[in-house]
């Protein structure tokens, strides 16, 4: 049985995408893409220039 380290971040920000790295199936795999980060970021700013 693999564990995971719980002191070890699973998450990587690569190129822009936010990619889970899923140790106990043993595969990566992108969990929010360019255009949700974009979207993401849009929102933050909105919310902090009290737009929204």
């Amino acid at each position: 049985m693999i564990t995971q380290d719980m002191s070890s971040n699973p998450f990587e920000i690569i190129d822009g995408q936010v990619i889970l790295h899923d140790e106990f199936q043993g595969v990566d795999r992108v969990v929010i893409n360019y255009e949700q980060v974009a979207a993401i970021k849009l929102l933050l700013e909105a919310l902090k220039n009290g737009e929204i």
